[in-house]
């Protein structure tokens, strides 16, 4: 009379073994990657209250978790671009190349200071970070600064750059976005002219160089939920008046041109 009661009992334990097995074998889930920013900031005034200062100001952003391999890459990628920034020495520690290039600003302000004591202007250097898009496939990084040492206007600078995760943080150029630059560039130019306060019909001339006879495509691109950016640094391909200028082209516009499915889904 007991037999019948050992297939149940067997059926039991298998299920008790599906939902009870140990700790060790559950397969441990890999801590998502994230960004934190970073502040390194160096300060000296000859005479604060003539505005006699020089400032040195960097934000920039920290990758950490994952794939170590990928956080590093990325961080790497950023220390290299800011040093190159501000002249530190890619060579050298991050941190002690930063702080270098910091004190050489400092100095430089002085120099000058030295040859005109009446000057009444600071000098100044600031870039400040920006992760506007991050997933398991791919993190855009914008970077923005500014340095002024003088002259008529501030020098800016930007920098807009999408990393392949899943390659190991290859930097994405236009190639790996777009199938055909010479098929988007249309839609570029006729949103370049709309951000400039153009009609789609009024030569493109109007805002960028003389000798441009077609907008080129920018060195800064980079992945947005809503689409690709494309981002011109003053000076890329219209004079200083003009300013920089970012462009967004939503996948919908950009058509079978993209993939969206492969960056964004």
């Amino acid at each position: 009379m007991k037999k019948p009661l050992l297939p149940a009992l067997a059926a039991f334990c298998a299920i008790a073994l599906m939902f009870c097995k140990p700790k060790d074998n559950v397969p441990q889930t890999a801590t998502p990657m994230k960004a934190e920013s970073s502040q390194f900031s160096k300060r000296h005034c000859a005479n604060e209250s003539k505005g006699q200062c020089a400032e040195f100001n960097i934000a920039y952003p920290v990758f950490s978790g994952g794939d170590t391999a990928v956080a590093s890459a990325l961080n790497k990628s950023v220390q290299n671009y800011l040093l190159s920034a501000v002249g530190g020495n890619g060579q050298s520690n991050f941190a002690q190349a930063l702080d270098t290039a910091g004190q050489q600003f400092v100095q430089t302000y002085l120099d000058a200071l030295q040859d005109n004591p009446d000057w009444i202007m600071g000098y100044s250097t600031e870039i400040t970070d920006t992760v506007s898009f991050m997933n398991a496939k791919v993190v855009t990084i914008q970077l923005d600064g500014y340095s002024f040492t003088g002259g008529a206007h501030p020098n800016p600078f930007g920098l807009l750059v999408s990393y392949d995760l899943t390659k190991g943080a290859k930097p994405l150029e236009i190639t790996d976005l777009v199938s055909d630059t010479n098929a988007v560039r249309p839609a570029l130019e006729k949103a370049y002219k709309i951000s400039k306060g153009l009609k789609e019909t009024d030569p493109l001339g109007d805002m960028v160089y003389s000798e441009l006879k077609q907008l080129t495509m920018p060195a800064n691109v980079g992945i947005a939920t809503e689409g690709i950016r494309f981002f011109y640094n003053a000076y890329e391909v219209a004079p200083y008046a003009v300013g920089a200028t970012d462009i967004l082209l939503t996948w919908e516009q950009l058509g079978g041109l993209a993939d969206r499915k492969k960056w964004v889904e």
